[in-house]
């Protein structure tokens, strides 16, 4: 029987050590060279990260399961349309409240439509493969997909600290440790749409690109709003939303 090498034993260690690695490095040295394309490439690195150590670790076979069997799955329009419209309703919610208390109104933010959404949707494809695709099955194996979405959420916002520190994709009038909860409790939301959808790596992108579209759009963020009400009106709906998936579906499985 053929032993597993080195970076397959270790794969999921590899690849979270060498995306924070990787977001340290590039974001510092976009930083130092003034090099705003080195920031613009650290999104995609996740899942050009997870192709790497797959291929190195589980050959052609694991790489064709990962970049085709696994990208559409089971997702069907139902899931689908969870996956798009969940965070803009609640977005749209929190504005909608906040704003019969003396909020901003709701609105959008921006009509510059087709430039974000191109560039929106490269960020999650980049990232997706990595976070939902190569980790999410892996840690899933190990605990429950409650405690499996607590630490990915908690490694997946903590890759986007350098950025923080450069001012790059991230809300920079808001606490980091309220940036690193919006990614744990979204984690937890993805990993219910992902374990619906039999895995579907296309519906953890939809979510991630309605979810950036939703920041992108309506004025939740207070860099656009000046204050961080509405934010976290948005961030208590998503905590309900959660909390009811928990409840609901059973915190080992977040399915049926």
């Amino acid at each position: 029987m053929t032993q597993p090498n080195v970076i397959a034993r270790h794969a999921l260690l590899t690849f979270f050590g060498v995306s924070l690695g990787v977001s340290a490095v590039g974001m510092a040295l976009a930083q130092a060279t003034g090099n705003e394309t080195l920031s613009i490439l650290v999104p995609l690195s996740p899942s050009l990260i997870a192709i790497a150590v797959t291929a190195l670790a589980f050959g052609r076979e694991g790489l064709r399961a990962m970049l085709k069997g696994t990208f559409i799955a089971q997702i069907n329009l139902r899931w689908a349309l969870v996956a798009l419209l969940l965070i803009p309703i609640l977005g749209a919610l929190a504005v909608g409240v906040h704003a019969r208390f003396g909020g901003p109104a709701l609105g959008l933010r921006t009509t510059q439509l087709l430039p974000q959404v191109i560039v929106i949707l490269l960020i999650s494809l980049g990232e997706e493969f990595g976070w939902r695709g190569f980790a999410l099955p892996r840690l899933q194996e190990r605990f429950s997909a409650l405690n499996a979405s607590l630490v990915l959420g908690v490694v997946w916002g903590l890759w986007h600290f350098p950025g923080y520190l450069a001012g790059v994709g991230v809300p920079l009038d808001l606490p980091f440790a309220v940036f690193v909860l919006w990614a744990v409790l979204a984690s937890i939301l993805m990993t219910w749409v992902y374990n619906h959808t039999g895995g579907s790596i296309l519906s953890a992108v939809l979510f991630h690109s309605a979810a950036n579209a939703t920041f992108n759009y309506l004025p939740l963020l207070p860099e656009w709003t000046g204050q961080r009400t509405t934010f976290y009106v948005f961030l208590g709906l998503v905590a309900l939303m959660v909390a009811w998936a928990v409840v609901r579906y059973g915190a080992r499985r977040l399915v049926r």
